[in-house]
């Protein structure tokens, strides 16, 4: 970064170390995921919120019925604060990069992108690419964003100047129904396109289809190495791409909103509390 301080970047670069070290104990303990395991509760955070997702830092982010987004840490302490009223109410938050966080705003077509401590960075109008109905976005890993236009049924990627540099086919040649998406994430050189009713539509790094997984009612997904990891009622679901095989964990209380787990830390959001449990192996 031109004109930055060496103790600035020396800051950032131990972050994507940490980043790094926290994504290969992830997948050490994803087998975690399994009936058998204990929970043991950190912390509970009262509070009214309707979306949450989790970056590879173990921080949770929080998107409360205020339309705020709030961040905490694997202890259960706020670490920042984000809120906006001008473009209407957050659809997605993508922070799979902690230092740029994305939150799309649909009533919009709006993009902010955030930095590592939720302010705002840049604005994007998707507009722009002619989207005026609701897209759906993901953070990709070179530092671009993945835009899937429902509208034209492609799947796009674009740079902070909204400039295109690939994108699919029509899907409506390829496939039987298109996605009707809700939630997308890119991870390993591939774009995970959920959708509740087809399955989970896989593409390539370029954008381009490659086939679509027979797994329904996804909402929220994590991607660790082979397995996807998912919420299915009140089990939370790991299923190894590689070995076709499955593993459940059994989550506590009802009026789940979503779950997720980072590291050996489970994140449970209810109707009415952040929740945050520490997962014990019975191995």
């Amino acid at each position: 970064m031109a004109g930055a301080k060496p103790a600035v970047l020396l800051k950032e670069y131990l972050i994507y170390l940490k980043m790094l070290l926290r994504t290969i104990i992830l997948l050490l303990l994803s087998t975690a995921v399994q009936a058998g395991d204990s929970l043991h509760v950190i912390k509970s955070i009262p509070m009214q919120s309707r979306m949450m997702t989790v970056d590879e830092l173990g921080n949770v982010y929080v998107v409360r019925n205020d339309n705020s987004l709030v961040r905490f840490t694997e202890q259960g302490d706020s670490s920042a604060f984000y809120r906006s009223i001008q473009n209407g109410d957050i659809g997605q938050v993508d922070a799979s990069n902690p230092l740029r966080v994305v939150v799309y705003y649909p009533s919009y077509s709006r993009v902010v992108l955030l930095d590592k401590m939720l302010s705002p960075k840049n604005e994007l109008d998707l507009k722009k690419l002619n989207i005026y109905t609701t897209a759906f976005v993901a953070a990709a890993s070179d530092g671009d964003l993945w835009v899937y236009d429902l509208f034209n049924a492609r799947l796009i990627k674009v740079n902070d100047q909204l400039q295109i540099s690939t994108q699919s086919n029509d899907l409506r040649q390829q496939v039987d129904k298109v996605p009707g998406p809700s939630f997308i994430v890119e991870r390993n050189r591939k774009v995970y396109v959920c959708d509740t009713a087809e399955g989970i539509y896989t593409f390539d790094q370029y954008g381009s289809y490659i086939n679509t997984l027979s797994i329904y009612g996804v909402q929220y997904l994590q991607v660790v190495g082979s397995q996807l990891v998912y919420r299915n009622g009140d089990h939370l679901i790991s299923y190894d791409m590689q070995t076709v095989k499955t593993k459940e964990l059994q989550l506590p209380g009802s009026k789940i909103v979503n779950a997720a787990i980072s590291r050996d830390v489970l994140y449970v959001l209810y109707a009415d509390r952040l929740v945050l449990y520490k997962v014990v192996s019975r191995k």
